[in-house]
């Protein structure tokens, strides 16, 4: 690798990792829907109804959207290297950075009644790159479990 392509690299590694996120940029509901319609490519993981990756399916819970919003910002403050950036509308907003170059990582959740049950649709997209190695799904993933956790220990469903 040439030294001014190292350096473009480091310089784009850093950018990605100083980035802050705006809270007034919290896009709409229907934001989300568009971008959850692009799908997943080399650095953003989506859900979608008939995926067949399970990681990439909305999940469904058996509370209204108010009480899934709580439970889903409980799950993910108690989250390491994660944080909530806003809320608001249906939409959650947090991020997530990697341990070693805290590379930040987007994740837009959108929050749908269904029936007497909310689903939960998720995206999640690397700021920096076009290829994430997987991490996106891994980070539904750990969301996922997160939130089974959260919804096992909340007290109406013991």
């Amino acid at each position: 690798m040439s030294r001014f392509r190292f350096l473009w690299a480091a310089a784009l590694l850093i950018a990605g990792c100083e980035e802050r996120s705006d809270p007034s940029a919290l896009p709409s509901p229907g934001d989300v829907v568009h971008l959850l319609s692009e799908g997943n490519r080399g650095n953003v993981a989506a859900t979608s109804e008939g995926a067949t990756d399970p990681r990439l399916r909305p999940h469904v819970y058996p509370m209204s959207p108010v009480q899934t919003a709580h439970t889903v910002v409980d799950a993910i403050e108690r989250m390491p290297r994660w944080e909530i950036v806003a809320g608001r509308d249906g939409v959650i907003w947090a991020t997530r950075r990697s341990r070693v170059f805290r590379l930040v990582d987007d994740i837009y959740l959108l929050l749908l009644p269904a029936h007497d049950s909310t689903a939960v649709f998720a995206r999640s997209a690397s700021r920096v790159g076009k290829y994430d190695l997987g991490q996106n799904r891994r980070n539904l993933t750990e969301l996922w479990e997160a939130l089974e956790r959260q919804v096992r220990q909340a007290p109406n469903h013991r």
